[in-house]
């Protein structure tokens, strides 16, 4: 199994990378621009953190909104990631009227796949100044924070998740955890 990790330029994304070969996955960063035909090498795809605002710089992310549409793959997206698939996929992403920068506690209203084994409430890290406003049509909610009402999301295909929060981080409680429950979809 290969892992892609489409690389926005985040300071947590070698973190990424180390968690998954960590849990011994043939993972490697990936250069959103990128063609469609080389991604389809990989089983999965985990979109990283970013610096980028997606409502203004989409051109940023190379050919990314063509692998959230095209590929029928196991997906990921985290921070940066979660926001370009709601947008990309129709959902609603702008300003957060309250940043989040550091710890936040995340809430867990259904636990689905990607939130296996994780207890109703734990602390993660977070680093954003957007957020997901609404979910994008045939997903549902799976976490928020005080702040952020949509912390993590799923597709009703359980094939394409996204969280707000930075999985990688080691102040994020059970991060290795998402990881995990994401490997185990893309073995499938």
């Amino acid at each position: 199994m290969k892992i892609a990790l489409i690389y926005y330029g985040g300071q947590y994304n070698h973190l990424i990378l180390k968690n998954l070969k960590y849990l011994g996955q043939d993972a490697e960063a990936v250069n959103p621009s990128t063609s469609l035909d080389n991604m389809k090498k990989y089983d999965c795809i985990v979109f990283s953190g970013g610096p980028y605002s997606v409502e203004q710089e989409i051109s940023k992310m190379g050919n990314s909104s063509l692998f959230i549409k095209e590929l029928k793959i196991p997906m990921l997206g985290i921070c940066l990631g979660h926001q370009l698939i709601a947008y990309v996929l129709g959902g609603k992403v702008g300003k957060a009227e309250n940043p989040e920068f550091g710890l936040a506690r995340i809430k867990i209203e259904d636990h689905d796949t990607i939130l296996q084994n994780i207890p109703k409430e734990f602390v993660a890290w977070e680093s954003h100044n957007d957020e997901v406003k609404a979910q994008p049509e045939g997903f549902r909610v799976l976490a928020y924070s005080e702040n952020a009402k949509i912390q993590a999301m799923v597709n009703k295909d359980n094939s394409i998740f996204s969280v707000q929060f930075h999985p990688e981080v080691k102040n994020t409680e059970y991060g290795l955890e998402v990881f995990k429950n994401f490997i185990k979809v893309c073995k499938k």
